[in-house]
């Protein structure tokens, strides 16, 4: 079945550069851009009308809907054998979400989740109401996280303060890291898969500075959709970031029991005076297990030690 949207021109000229990696000729007069993939074809015509065939049309077509904001007047059929059909859009679009915590903190490590929405457990994601997962407390996170990693299939890396420590002395960034573990964990999903869903990533950086990146890797997942503040925008990427964030409050309560002290969380005033009494207690290196000894947390905690 084809699949057809008549768009505006800067709409269209987003489907080009989309697929322009995947660009054919054509000879029809009428079509300005032709792209194939291994499971869909996109023909955009000088009419700004865009179709899209293949086995994955349907997905594709879904995933523009939704990224667009296209009103989708297609007739809709009954699926005789499977619920797939079934129209899910927008918040809920059956997709990979890969979204990171712990970024932000000081203390505890970088953790990264992909996880995939299939449309089965729509229902049981529905009822969680986790359309902006960043508003929700820790308290419920542990208790949403738990339920979401029993039911949902993701993969999940943690990047520990000491591993993190001695990639970034080797002159690896905070975002060069982020765009590892995100591509990784991608991967790792898809692997678990016999489909290959819209993968969407919460934007850190643009899009040409990720894959720059990656240039150095052997394999790089490259159909990635990019949103700004993708956690309010698909389920799949708040489900992520839930997942990420109750690894890390886990892996957080057993740092703090294992150095001794009451971490905390974030980057502060509160979070500078501790770093500098457990210099003082413990000196410098014993942070490297515990924290990221790159942020300017530290140079902060330092300077406050002479006044100690």
């Amino acid at each position: 079945m084809n699949f057809v949207m008549k768009l505006t021109k800067n709409e269209t000229l987003k489907i080009v550069k989309f697929y322009r990696d995947y660009a054919s000729d054509s000879k029809n007069e009428s079509v300005l851009f032709f792209a194939k993939t291994e499971f869909v074809a996109v023909t955009v015509y000088s009419s700004n009308k865009v179709m899209f065939q293949g086995e994955d049309a349907m997905a594709e077509y879904k995933m523009w809907v939704a990224m667009l904001n296209y009103i989708d007047d297609t007739p809709t059929k009954k699926p005789s054998t499977t619920k797939k059909i079934e129209q899910v859009q927008d918040y809920f679009l059956e997709s990979i979400g890969s979204d990171e915590v712990g970024k932000g903190d000081f203390f505890g490590p970088l953790v990264v989740c992909a996880a995939y929405l299939d449309y089965r457990n729509l229902d049981f994601i529905k009822e969680l109401g986790i359309d902006d997962s960043k508003k929700l407390t820790d308290e419920k996170i542990l208790v949403l996280g738990e339920q979401l990693a029993n039911k949902i299939t993701y993969s999940l890396l943690t990047l520990h303060n000491e591993k993190f420590n001695d990639l970034t002395e080797k002159g690896y960034n905070l975002n060069k890291l982020n765009a590892y573990l995100h591509n990784k964990a991608i991967l790792n999903l898809l692997a678990k898969l016999n489909t290959e869903p819209p993968v969407i990533l919460d934007q850190f950086v643009n899009k040409n500075l990720y894959f720059n990146y990656l240039k150095d890797e052997s394999d790089i997942y490259k159909d990635v959709i990019f949103k700004e503040k993708a956690e309010s925008k698909q389920a799949s990427v708040a489900i992520a970031s839930i997942i990420a964030r109750y690894a890390f409050l886990k892996h957080f309560d057993k740092i703090s029991i294992d150095s001794g002290f009451d971490l905390l969380k974030g980057a502060s005033k509160e979070v500078d005076l501790l770093t500098a009494k457990i210099i003082k207690a413990k000196g410098e290196l014993f942070l490297r297990k515990y924290a990221k000894v790159n942020y300017k947390t530290l140079t902060k905690a330092k300077d406050m030690l002479k006044d100690m």
